[in-house]
Protein backbone atom coordinates (compact mmCIF):
# COMPACT_ATOMS: atom_id res chain seq x y z
CA UNK A 1 0.00 0.00 0.00
CA UNK A 2 1.30 3.29 -1.32
CA UNK A 3 0.10 6.56 0.74
CA UNK A 4 1.39 9.35 2.56
CA UNK A 5 3.56 10.60 -0.75
CA UNK A 6 1.02 12.79 -2.69
CA UNK A 7 3.03 15.78 -2.26
CA UNK A 8 6.35 14.48 -2.57
CA UNK A 9 5.23 12.21 -5.52
CA UNK A 10 3.59 15.99 -7.24
CA UNK A 11 6.98 18.14 -6.55
CA UNK A 12 8.75 15.05 -8.94
CA UNK A 13 6.05 15.05 -11.47
CA UNK A 14 6.15 18.79 -11.84
CA UNK A 15 10.14 18.44 -12.46
CA UNK A 16 9.47 15.45 -15.18
CA UNK A 17 6.78 18.13 -16.43
CA UNK A 18 9.83 21.01 -16.80
CA UNK A 19 12.21 18.81 -18.63
CA UNK A 20 9.30 18.23 -20.96
CA UNK A 21 8.39 21.79 -21.61
CA UNK A 22 11.90 23.12 -21.61
CA UNK A 23 13.43 20.19 -23.01
CA UNK A 24 16.57 20.90 -20.43
CA UNK A 25 17.67 18.88 -18.06
CA UNK A 26 16.70 19.09 -13.90
CA UNK A 27 18.96 17.60 -11.74
CA UNK A 28 17.33 17.04 -8.33
CA UNK A 29 19.27 15.83 -4.42
CA UNK A 30 16.87 13.58 -2.94
CA UNK A 31 17.88 12.83 0.93
CA UNK A 32 16.28 11.61 4.65
CA UNK A 33 16.94 8.95 6.67
CA UNK A 34 17.05 5.51 6.45
CA UNK A 35 14.41 3.48 5.81
CA UNK A 36 12.07 6.56 5.12
CA UNK A 37 11.46 5.75 1.71
CA UNK A 38 12.87 7.54 -0.48
CA UNK A 39 14.13 4.90 -3.25
CA UNK A 40 10.22 3.51 -2.86
CA UNK A 41 9.15 6.79 -3.51
CA UNK A 42 11.46 7.31 -6.79
CA UNK A 43 10.25 3.76 -7.92
CA UNK A 44 6.61 4.69 -7.25
CA UNK A 45 7.21 8.08 -9.12
CA UNK A 46 9.16 6.29 -12.40
CA UNK A 47 6.07 3.75 -12.74
CA UNK A 48 3.50 6.66 -12.57
CA UNK A 49 5.67 8.55 -14.76
CA UNK A 50 5.83 5.94 -17.35
CA UNK A 51 9.35 7.34 -18.54
CA UNK A 52 12.27 5.74 -20.08
CA UNK A 53 14.43 5.45 -17.21
CA UNK A 54 17.22 3.50 -15.14
CA UNK A 55 17.73 3.02 -11.60
CA UNK A 56 21.35 2.62 -9.69
CA UNK A 57 22.17 1.68 -5.97
CA UNK A 58 25.54 2.03 -5.85
CA UNK A 59 27.18 -0.11 -2.66
CA UNK A 60 29.49 1.17 0.12
CA UNK A 61 32.99 1.05 -0.97
CA UNK A 62 32.76 -0.26 -4.29
CA UNK A 63 35.03 -0.10 -7.09
CA UNK A 64 34.52 2.79 -9.13
CA UNK A 65 34.58 0.32 -11.96
CA UNK A 66 32.54 -2.45 -10.89
CA UNK A 67 29.70 0.68 -10.08
CA UNK A 68 30.14 1.56 -13.81
CA UNK A 69 30.30 -2.11 -15.28
CA UNK A 70 26.77 -2.81 -13.31
CA UNK A 71 25.35 0.52 -13.97
CA UNK A 72 26.41 -0.44 -17.83
CA UNK A 73 24.58 -3.72 -17.45
CA UNK A 74 21.47 -1.95 -15.95
CA UNK A 75 21.44 0.68 -18.74
CA UNK A 76 21.64 -2.32 -21.33
CA UNK A 77 18.10 -4.10 -19.62
CA UNK A 78 16.54 -0.77 -19.03
CA UNK A 79 13.55 1.24 -21.24
CA UNK A 80 16.37 3.93 -22.05
CA UNK A 81 16.28 4.52 -26.07
CA UNK A 82 19.96 4.55 -26.07
CA UNK A 83 20.39 1.37 -24.17
CA UNK A 84 22.43 -0.43 -26.66
CA UNK A 85 25.26 2.49 -26.08
CA UNK A 86 26.02 0.13 -22.65
CA UNK A 87 27.33 -2.47 -24.39
CA UNK A 88 30.72 -1.34 -24.59
CA UNK A 89 30.78 -0.94 -21.45
CA UNK A 90 31.64 2.62 -19.86
CA UNK A 91 34.85 4.33 -18.68
CA UNK A 92 33.55 7.21 -16.24
CA UNK A 93 30.15 8.60 -14.88
CA UNK A 94 30.06 11.55 -17.24
CA UNK A 95 30.89 9.24 -19.97
CA UNK A 96 28.02 7.02 -19.09
CA UNK A 97 25.31 9.41 -18.65
CA UNK A 98 26.32 11.30 -21.66
CA UNK A 99 26.16 8.04 -23.66
CA UNK A 100 22.55 6.84 -22.41
CA UNK A 101 21.26 10.33 -23.20
CA UNK A 102 22.75 10.98 -26.83
CA UNK A 103 19.89 12.43 -29.43
CA UNK A 104 17.14 11.58 -27.32
CA UNK A 105 13.89 13.67 -28.01
CA UNK A 106 11.73 13.33 -24.88
CA UNK A 107 12.69 13.22 -21.06
CA UNK A 108 14.28 10.04 -19.71
CA UNK A 109 15.02 9.20 -15.63
CA UNK A 110 17.79 8.26 -14.01
CA UNK A 111 18.50 7.45 -10.78
CA UNK A 112 21.87 7.08 -8.61
CA UNK A 113 20.80 5.71 -5.54
CA UNK A 114 23.52 5.68 -2.77
CA UNK A 115 25.17 9.52 -4.09
CA UNK A 116 27.27 9.42 -0.81
CA UNK A 117 29.05 6.24 -1.20
CA UNK A 118 29.65 7.39 -5.17
CA UNK A 119 31.10 10.01 -3.78
CA UNK A 120 32.94 8.23 -0.90
CA UNK A 121 34.57 5.72 -3.98
CA UNK A 122 35.72 8.65 -6.19
CA UNK A 123 36.41 11.52 -4.60
CA UNK A 124 36.72 13.62 -8.26
CA UNK A 125 32.71 12.55 -8.94
CA UNK A 126 31.24 16.16 -8.21
CA UNK A 127 33.72 18.19 -10.65
CA UNK A 128 33.35 15.51 -13.34
CA UNK A 129 29.42 15.40 -12.99
CA UNK A 130 29.48 19.15 -12.83
CA UNK A 131 31.79 19.54 -15.99
CA UNK A 132 29.72 17.10 -17.95
CA UNK A 133 26.23 18.82 -16.48
CA UNK A 134 27.31 22.65 -17.83
CA UNK A 135 28.79 21.46 -20.98
CA UNK A 136 26.31 18.37 -22.30
CA UNK A 137 23.90 16.89 -19.50
CA UNK A 138 22.20 20.24 -19.00
CA UNK A 139 20.75 20.78 -22.17
CA UNK A 140 19.65 17.83 -22.97
CA UNK A 141 16.03 16.39 -21.36
CA UNK A 142 17.23 14.34 -18.57
CA UNK A 143 15.68 13.91 -15.11
CA UNK A 144 18.66 13.65 -12.86
CA UNK A 145 17.81 12.28 -9.57
CA UNK A 146 20.64 11.65 -6.81
CA UNK A 147 19.41 10.14 -3.77
CA UNK A 148 21.27 9.17 -0.21
CA UNK A 149 20.65 8.87 3.25
CA UNK A 150 24.06 10.90 4.33
CA UNK A 151 21.60 13.81 5.31
CA UNK A 152 25.16 16.23 6.28
CA UNK A 153 26.50 14.98 2.68
CA UNK A 154 23.40 15.56 0.60
CA UNK A 155 23.21 19.02 2.26
CA UNK A 156 26.98 19.82 1.31
CA UNK A 157 26.40 19.61 -2.30
CA UNK A 158 24.27 22.96 -2.62
CA UNK A 159 27.06 24.51 -0.72
CA UNK A 160 28.06 27.88 -2.67
CA UNK A 161 31.72 25.95 -2.51
CA UNK A 162 31.26 22.72 -3.89
CA UNK A 163 31.17 21.90 -7.53
CA UNK A 164 27.36 21.13 -7.58
CA UNK A 165 26.19 24.48 -6.43
CA UNK A 166 23.32 26.31 -8.00
CA UNK A 167 22.88 23.09 -10.20
CA UNK A 168 21.26 20.84 -7.94
CA UNK A 169 17.79 21.58 -6.57
CA UNK A 170 17.58 19.66 -2.84
CA UNK A 171 14.49 17.79 -1.56
CA UNK A 172 13.89 16.57 1.36
CA UNK A 173 12.06 13.36 2.30
CA UNK A 174 10.08 13.02 5.58
CA UNK A 175 8.66 10.04 7.69
CA UNK A 176 5.35 9.20 6.77
CA UNK A 177 3.15 11.78 9.02
CA UNK A 178 1.00 10.86 12.10
CA UNK A 179 -2.25 11.35 9.86
CA UNK A 180 -0.63 8.58 7.06
CA UNK A 181 0.54 6.45 10.02
CA UNK A 182 -3.17 6.27 11.08
CA UNK A 183 -4.56 5.27 7.61
CA UNK A 184 -1.87 2.49 7.11
CA UNK A 185 -2.82 0.85 10.38
CA UNK A 186 -6.51 1.64 10.89
CA UNK A 187 -6.02 4.14 14.07
CA UNK A 188 -7.93 6.72 15.36
CA UNK A 189 -6.34 9.82 16.20
CA UNK A 190 -4.92 8.88 20.03
CA UNK A 191 -3.62 5.46 18.45
CA UNK A 192 -2.36 6.90 15.24
CA UNK A 193 -0.02 9.55 17.78
CA UNK A 194 1.21 6.67 19.42
CA UNK A 195 1.97 4.58 16.93
CA UNK A 196 4.20 7.45 15.46
CA UNK A 197 5.99 7.68 19.00
CA UNK A 198 7.03 4.22 18.07
CA UNK A 199 7.26 3.85 14.76
CA UNK A 200 8.30 7.65 13.55
CA UNK A 201 6.37 7.24 10.48
CA UNK A 202 9.38 4.41 8.95
CA UNK A 203 7.25 2.85 6.60
CA UNK A 204 8.69 -0.47 6.73
CA UNK A 205 8.03 -0.35 10.33
CA UNK A 206 4.60 1.25 10.23
CA UNK A 207 3.54 -1.57 7.46
CA UNK A 208 3.97 -4.33 10.12
CA UNK A 209 1.30 -2.72 12.37
CA UNK A 210 -1.47 -4.76 11.86
CA UNK A 211 -5.14 -3.14 11.41
CA UNK A 212 -6.58 -1.40 14.53
CA UNK A 213 -4.06 -2.91 16.96
CA UNK A 214 -2.91 -1.53 20.13
CA UNK A 215 -0.04 -0.14 20.59
CA UNK A 216 0.61 -2.95 23.41
CA UNK A 217 -0.43 -5.38 21.10
CA UNK A 218 1.95 -4.18 18.69
CA UNK A 219 4.96 -4.19 21.03
CA UNK A 220 4.19 -7.65 22.45
CA UNK A 221 4.16 -9.22 19.31
CA UNK A 222 6.92 -7.40 17.61
CA UNK A 223 9.68 -7.92 20.10
CA UNK A 224 9.42 -11.42 20.29
CA UNK A 225 10.74 -11.62 16.92
CA UNK A 226 14.25 -10.58 16.54
CA UNK A 227 14.19 -10.29 12.37
CA UNK A 228 10.87 -7.60 12.48
CA UNK A 229 11.77 -4.26 11.31
CA UNK A 230 10.66 -2.40 15.03
CA UNK A 231 14.06 -4.30 15.85
CA UNK A 232 16.87 -4.36 13.09
CA UNK A 233 16.32 -1.03 11.24
CA UNK A 234 17.77 0.91 14.07
CA UNK A 235 21.20 -1.15 14.28
CA UNK A 236 21.26 -0.96 10.60
CA UNK A 237 20.70 2.59 10.46
CA UNK A 238 23.34 2.75 14.14
CA UNK A 239 25.74 0.81 12.40
CA UNK A 240 25.36 2.62 8.50
CA UNK A 241 26.07 6.19 10.25
CA UNK A 242 28.68 5.02 12.84
CA UNK A 243 30.38 2.15 11.62
CA UNK A 244 33.41 2.23 13.29
CA UNK A 245 32.84 5.21 16.01
CA UNK A 246 33.97 5.05 19.73
CA UNK A 247 32.45 7.91 20.78
CA UNK A 248 29.47 9.00 18.92
CA UNK A 249 27.86 6.08 19.82
CA UNK A 250 28.32 5.74 23.72
CA UNK A 251 27.16 9.38 23.60
CA UNK A 252 23.60 8.66 21.33
CA UNK A 253 22.75 6.13 23.78
CA UNK A 254 23.22 8.15 26.60
CA UNK A 255 20.55 10.85 25.07
CA UNK A 256 18.41 7.80 23.88
CA UNK A 257 18.40 6.78 26.85
CA UNK A 258 16.75 10.18 28.22
CA UNK A 259 19.57 12.52 29.75
CA UNK A 260 19.61 16.10 28.02
CA UNK A 261 22.17 18.15 29.92
CA UNK A 262 25.76 18.13 28.92
CA UNK A 263 26.36 16.85 32.54
CA UNK A 264 24.05 13.99 32.27
CA UNK A 265 25.06 12.92 28.93
CA UNK A 266 28.99 12.73 29.84
CA UNK A 267 28.19 11.46 33.21
CA UNK A 268 25.87 8.40 31.83
CA UNK A 269 28.30 8.27 28.48
CA UNK A 270 32.03 8.07 30.55
CA UNK A 271 32.99 11.10 27.76
CA UNK A 272 33.59 14.68 28.68
CA UNK A 273 35.35 17.69 27.49
CA UNK A 274 36.74 17.54 24.32
CA UNK A 275 35.65 13.90 23.37
CA UNK A 276 32.04 14.43 24.24
CA UNK A 277 31.72 18.02 22.64
CA UNK A 278 33.44 15.95 19.33
CA UNK A 279 30.76 13.42 19.25
CA UNK A 280 27.45 16.12 20.14
CA UNK A 281 29.01 18.15 16.94
CA UNK A 282 29.06 14.75 14.78
CA UNK A 283 26.03 14.12 16.12
CA UNK A 284 24.80 17.06 14.98
CA UNK A 285 25.99 17.76 11.39
CA UNK A 286 24.59 14.31 10.56
CA UNK A 287 21.15 15.54 11.90
CA UNK A 288 20.71 12.24 14.30
CA UNK A 289 20.23 14.72 17.58
CA UNK A 290 18.55 17.89 18.30
CA UNK A 291 19.83 20.52 20.62
CA UNK A 292 16.93 22.82 22.06
CA UNK A 293 17.49 26.19 23.52
CA UNK A 294 15.27 27.00 26.50
CA UNK A 295 12.51 28.80 24.18
CA UNK A 296 11.80 32.92 25.26
CA UNK A 297 12.15 36.23 24.36
CA UNK A 298 15.63 36.24 26.14
CA UNK A 299 18.42 34.87 24.87
CA UNK A 300 19.66 31.36 26.87
CA UNK A 301 21.97 29.16 27.03
CA UNK A 302 20.16 26.77 28.77
CA UNK A 303 20.12 23.69 26.76
CA UNK A 304 19.46 20.41 26.26
CA UNK A 305 19.44 17.53 23.14
CA UNK A 306 17.39 14.70 22.10
CA UNK A 307 17.18 12.52 19.21
CA UNK A 308 16.35 13.71 16.30
CA UNK A 309 13.13 11.16 14.66
CA UNK A 310 10.74 8.97 16.76
CA UNK A 311 11.57 5.78 15.75
CA UNK A 312 15.50 5.78 16.79
CA UNK A 313 14.42 7.23 20.05
CA UNK A 314 11.78 4.64 21.29
CA UNK A 315 14.74 1.71 19.53
CA UNK A 316 17.78 3.48 21.43
CA UNK A 317 15.52 3.70 24.67
CA UNK A 318 13.69 0.35 24.70
CA UNK A 319 15.35 -2.10 22.16
CA UNK A 320 18.62 -1.30 21.66
CA UNK A 321 19.25 -2.04 25.38
CA UNK A 322 17.49 -5.73 25.17
CA UNK A 323 18.81 -6.60 21.86
CA UNK A 324 20.72 -9.43 22.90
CA UNK A 325 17.98 -10.49 24.64
CA UNK A 326 15.58 -10.29 22.36
CA UNK A 327 17.44 -12.27 19.56
CA UNK A 328 18.55 -15.28 22.14
CA UNK A 329 14.93 -15.44 21.92
CA UNK A 330 13.81 -14.22 25.22
CA UNK A 331 11.38 -11.46 23.69
CA UNK A 332 8.74 -11.82 25.97
CA UNK A 333 11.35 -10.63 28.90
CA UNK A 334 12.23 -7.96 26.87
CA UNK A 335 8.44 -7.30 26.61
CA UNK A 336 7.83 -7.21 30.10
CA UNK A 337 10.62 -4.71 30.55
CA UNK A 338 9.46 -2.83 27.89
CA UNK A 339 5.55 -2.27 28.85
CA UNK A 340 6.64 -1.54 32.37
CA UNK A 341 8.23 1.58 31.63
CA UNK A 342 6.42 2.13 27.86
CA UNK A 343 3.07 3.72 29.59
CA UNK A 344 5.01 5.81 31.93
CA UNK A 345 7.59 7.07 29.33
CA UNK A 346 4.76 7.33 26.15
CA UNK A 347 3.94 11.06 27.61
CA UNK A 348 7.93 12.54 27.55
CA UNK A 349 8.17 10.48 23.72
CA UNK A 350 5.21 12.26 22.73
CA UNK A 351 6.19 15.87 23.16
CA UNK A 352 7.97 16.73 20.16
CA UNK A 353 5.27 15.11 18.01
CA UNK A 354 2.59 17.06 19.83
CA UNK A 355 4.39 20.51 19.66
CA UNK A 356 4.98 20.31 16.10
CA UNK A 357 0.95 19.12 15.67
CA UNK A 358 0.32 22.44 18.13
CA UNK A 359 2.55 24.58 15.94
CA UNK A 360 0.67 23.29 12.30
CA UNK A 361 -3.00 23.81 14.27
CA UNK A 362 -2.16 27.38 15.04
CA UNK A 363 -0.60 28.45 11.82
CA UNK A 364 -3.04 26.81 10.08
CA UNK A 365 -6.21 28.13 11.84
CA UNK A 366 -4.87 31.67 12.72
CA UNK A 367 -5.84 31.08 16.45
CA UNK A 368 -2.47 32.81 17.80
CA UNK A 369 -1.77 35.69 14.86
CA UNK A 370 1.54 35.96 15.49
CA UNK A 371 2.75 32.16 15.82
CA UNK A 372 5.89 31.51 13.93
CA UNK A 373 8.02 29.52 16.16
CA UNK A 374 7.21 26.59 18.95
CA UNK A 375 9.96 25.67 21.84
CA UNK A 376 9.68 24.51 25.32
CA UNK A 377 11.05 26.57 28.23
CA UNK A 378 12.70 25.09 31.39
CA UNK A 379 15.12 26.96 33.93
CA UNK A 380 18.14 25.31 34.57
CA UNK A 381 17.42 23.85 37.48
CA UNK A 382 14.14 22.08 36.20
CA UNK A 383 12.13 23.64 39.10
CA UNK A 384 9.84 24.66 36.36
CA UNK A 385 9.37 23.49 32.56
CA UNK A 386 7.17 24.63 30.48
CA UNK A 387 5.93 22.06 27.59
CA UNK A 388 4.50 24.28 24.17
CA UNK A 389 6.02 28.24 24.00
CA UNK A 390 4.79 29.94 20.91
CA UNK A 391 6.63 32.87 19.86
CA UNK A 392 6.54 35.63 16.65
CA UNK A 393 9.87 34.35 15.24
CA UNK A 394 12.63 31.66 15.57
CA UNK A 395 15.37 31.69 17.93
CA UNK A 396 14.72 34.48 20.19
CA UNK A 397 11.26 35.50 20.16
CA UNK A 398 10.44 39.13 20.35
CA UNK A 399 7.16 38.07 21.81
CA UNK A 400 5.30 35.32 23.55
CA UNK A 401 1.80 34.48 22.10
CA UNK A 402 1.17 31.11 24.02
CA UNK A 403 2.39 28.98 26.61
CA UNK A 404 0.74 25.71 26.91
CA UNK A 405 1.09 21.83 28.50
CA UNK A 406 1.04 18.61 26.77
CA UNK A 407 -0.96 15.93 28.76
CA UNK A 408 -0.73 12.38 27.76
CA UNK A 409 -1.78 10.03 30.49
CA UNK A 410 -5.04 8.66 30.68
CA UNK A 411 -4.16 8.05 35.12
CA UNK A 412 -3.66 11.81 34.96
CA UNK A 413 -5.28 14.58 32.99
CA UNK A 414 -5.47 17.49 33.37
CA UNK A 415 -6.75 19.37 36.19
CA UNK A 416 -7.16 22.40 38.34
CA UNK A 417 -3.76 21.87 39.34
CA UNK A 418 -1.70 21.62 36.68
CA UNK A 419 -4.03 24.94 35.31
CA UNK A 420 -2.66 27.07 38.09
CA UNK A 421 0.82 25.84 37.47
CA UNK A 422 0.21 26.77 33.75
CA UNK A 423 -0.73 30.06 34.89
CA UNK A 424 1.90 30.60 37.60
CA UNK A 425 4.75 29.08 34.81
CA UNK A 426 3.44 31.77 32.26
CA UNK A 427 4.84 35.19 34.49
CA UNK A 428 8.41 33.49 34.69
CA UNK A 429 8.87 32.71 30.91
CA UNK A 430 10.30 36.01 29.67
CA UNK A 431 8.41 37.72 26.85
CA UNK A 432 4.66 36.95 28.28
CA UNK A 433 2.15 39.76 28.38
CA UNK A 434 -1.54 39.72 29.30
CA UNK A 435 -2.49 38.47 25.82
CA UNK A 436 -0.38 35.67 26.07
CA UNK A 437 -2.93 32.72 25.49
CA UNK A 438 -2.43 29.56 27.00
CA UNK A 439 -2.78 25.84 25.37
CA UNK A 440 -3.61 22.59 26.42
CA UNK A 441 -3.36 19.66 24.33
CA UNK A 442 -4.31 16.57 25.73
CA UNK A 443 -6.29 12.91 25.21
CA UNK A 444 -8.41 13.05 27.50
CA UNK A 445 -11.73 15.23 27.81
CA UNK A 446 -11.31 18.78 30.40
CA UNK A 447 -13.17 21.51 31.72
CA UNK A 448 -12.15 25.12 30.25
CA UNK A 449 -10.18 25.45 33.73
CA UNK A 450 -9.67 28.99 31.88
CA UNK A 451 -7.29 27.72 29.33
CA UNK A 452 -7.73 29.40 26.07
CA UNK A 453 -7.22 26.98 23.72
CA UNK A 454 -7.78 23.31 24.37
CA UNK A 455 -6.29 20.68 21.76
CA UNK A 456 -7.60 16.83 21.14
CA UNK A 457 -5.74 14.32 19.12
CA UNK A 458 -8.46 14.99 16.39
CA UNK A 459 -7.65 18.59 16.60
CA UNK A 460 -4.41 17.66 16.05
CA UNK A 461 -4.39 15.44 13.25
CA UNK A 462 -6.45 17.31 10.75
CA UNK A 463 -3.22 19.63 10.51
CA UNK A 464 -1.90 17.09 8.38
CA UNK A 465 -5.05 15.38 7.02
CA UNK A 466 -5.87 19.20 5.39
CA UNK A 467 -2.49 19.54 4.13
Amino acid sequence: MFTGRQRDLAVLAAQAVEVERTGRGVMLAIRGRRQVGKSRLVEEFCARANLPSVSFVAARRQDPTEALADFADLSLHSTLPNAASAEAGFRSWPQALEAITADITRPVVVVLDEFPWMIEADVALEGLLQRSWDRVLSRRPILLILVGSDLAMMDALTDHDRPLFDRVRPMHIDPLDPAAVGELAGLDATRAFEAYAITGGFPNVVLRWRDGETDIEFLTRELQDPLSALVVSGERSINAEFPDDAYARPVLNAIGHGERDFGAIAQRSGLGGSSLERALNQLLAKQVIVRDRAYSAAASKVTGYRVGDAYLRFWLRYIGRNLTMIERGAGERAVARVLGDWTHWQGRAIEPIVREAVLRRVLHDGTVPEAAEIGRWWKRDNSIEVDLVVGDRQSVARSIEAVGSIKWHHHAPFDTHDAAELHRARTAIPGTHERTMTIVATKTPMGTLGIDLVYRPNDLLDTWRQA
